[in-house]
């Protein structure tokens, strides 16, 4: 069959995943200790050694002073404070049109050595969820030194958001599977012109700058407004990603830098999706393991490639048979199973639910849990509405950052997939990239980063991580100029917050003190 659309917006996205609401009740949701309830008027850098950055603040780029010197309005928003910004759509013509960037503090309960910049992932995630959600990512330590910020960045949701398609549009197109046909091959093709002209309509002003190359510039206006000589940042995935383009572009203003699940900035969106199909592959083999251990629950037998091959087939199957669900309109198609399936294995707590899933299939012949799995990773509401626009700025910013990849590269990966991957490698099959249908193609392309000249940065890989494999984490510290690799032995995605305080003490000590981790250091899950 051909690629579907939830492939080309889950394959070449890479997202820190919140997933407290469906953990199960006994597993702890939060990675630290709980809220701190020092007096906002009493400094808690005696207890805990929290150092601010000592340095003078940069000189505001030429030419944009007027954004740099802003006024920003702090309004009280639901618990939290809340500001929009102004800056540049394109940094190389500031005097032209101008775009609107969302940030939401949570303020530090403490007083603030600084202001520490999240981002999740996506591309298309929302740092705002980050910095509401703070008690869940950071422990009591750094949410009583740091004032927490997050944005959305330009394109997506409160910022100046990309818009393609109606909502009932875009749950028709991500719902949608294509068999290998020729009307398989034209309904493709025609839902990829679908999405493209809507968003050249709907946005085409904001698709060439929607890239991570201008929105690691809007951070450093914001780090300016924070008043913050030196950036204090987090990202997650391809958060990054935004955090490497932008020690690439202001390696003097890096401060303190954690990039967690890391992104290889080298390679191309064929090989992306190449990595990780076979980091989902390998995380289902060691997901069959787990499950065969126990043999009370778990509905599959013999082998760990007996159990492989009859999610295969159940997959396959799904294809022409669409799973009946409480929906009587709304069956699970492939395309929704895939999604589904995919969303577990960025948490490995929940691999007790994602067992659940597949015994509903094979004992009811039901996909009820697969479907909210799909639609939690969509955002999708149960009226079919969508919380936010992050799959249609996904798309976008992907497109602005990767271009199409060649034909030739990705017949070349596809063969291999077919090889390699047994459960997914036929779906991974080749078809009209979307970012080919693109009204504008990126000027920047994949390319090493090096920061050189910058503070030291941490670079955080899972060895076992599905999204972001661990080989990306190895090739982002070895082209960084100044970086040190911390390694967590572990299963699912990202590591901060969901490690235990072999790995997390050690960047809290970065974030607060500027205390470098020894590079190297590895963590056993």
């Amino acid at each position: 069959m051909f690629a579907t659309l939830s492939v080309s917006a889950m394959m070449l996205s890479a997202c820190a995943v919140n997933t407290s609401s469906i953990l199960p009740d006994q597993v702890p949701t939060t990675a630290g200790t709980e809220p701190s309830t020092a007096s906002p008027t009493t400094s808690p850098g005696s207890s805990t050694g929290a150092v601010a950055i000592d340095a003078d603040m940069p000189a505001v780029p030429q030419g944009l002073d007027e954004f740099y010197g802003q006024d920003v309005d702090w309004q009280e928003c639901d618990g939290f404070q809340c500001a929009d910004i102004t800056v540049p759509l394109d940094y190389d013509d500031p005097s032209g049109k101008t775009i609107t960037i969302s940030m939401l503090k949570r303020p530090a309960d403490g007083k603030p050595i600084g202001s520490l910049f999240v981002n999740p992932g996506g591309p298309g995630g929302s740092g705002k969820d980050v910095a509401e959600s703070a008690e869940f990512y950071f422990d009591g330590d750094i949410r009583s030194n740091f004032d927490i910020i997050g944005f959305d960045p330009r394109g997506v949701g409160d910022s100046t958001p990309i818009e393609c398609v109606d909502d009932a549009t875009l749950d028709r197109l991500l719902d949608a599977s294509y068999p290998d046909t020729d009307e398989g091959k034209k309904a493709y093709e025609a839902d990829l012109t679908t999405i493209a002209d809507g968003c050249e309509k709907n946005s085409g002003d904001l698709l060439p700058y929607v890239g991570t190359y201008y929105a690691a510039q809007d951070i450093d206006v914001m780090r300016q407004l924070v008043g913050d000589p030196k950036l204090y940042y987090t990202g997650f995935s391809y958060g990054t990603f935004l955090g490497g383009e932008y020690a690439q572009l202001f390696p003097d203003n890096v401060g303190r830098l954690v990039l967690d699940g890391a992104v290889d900035s080298t390679i191309g969106s064929a090989q992306m999706s190449y990595d990780q199909t076979l980091g989902f592959e390998q995380a289902y083999k060691r997901y069959m393991e787990d499950c065969l251990s126990d043999g009370s629950s778990c509905p599959f037998e013999g082998s760990v490639d007996d159990g492989i091959a009859k999610i295969h087939e159940i997959f396959a199957d799904s294809l022409e048979n669409p799973i009946p669900t409480s929906d009587p309109n709304r069956p699970l198609t492939q395309s929704q199973l895939f999604g589904g399936m995919i969303l577990p294995m960025y948490e490995d707590m929940l691999w007790p639910q994602l067992t659940s899933a597949f015994s509903e299939v094979m004992d009811d012949g039901t996909g009820d849990t697969f479907q909210m799995f799909n639609d939690m990773s969509n955002e999708r509401n149960d009226d079919g509405t969508f919380e936010t626009n992050g799959t249609e700025a996904n798309w976008a910013i992907n497109c602005a950052d990767y271009g199409p990849a060649s034909t030739k590269e990705a017949e070349e990966y596809t063969k291999k997939l077919k090889d390699e991957a047994p459960i997914f490698g036929s779906y991974m099959t080749e078809g009209e990239d979307l970012c080919s249908a693109w009204a504008y193609q990126p000027t920047e392309l994949p390319k090493q980063l090096t920061a050189k000249g910058s503070d030291p940065i941490v670079v955080v890989g899972t060895v076992y991580d599905p999204a972001t494999p661990y080989q990306w984490a190895e090739a982002l510290n070895d082209g960084l100029d100044n970086s040190v690799l911390v390694t967590w032995e572990g299963d699912g995605h990202t590591a901060y917050s969901r490690a235990d305080s072999c790995i997390n003490d050690p960047l809290d000590a970065y974030l607060l003190r500027g205390t470098v981790p020894k590079d190297g250091l590895t963590c056993e899950k």
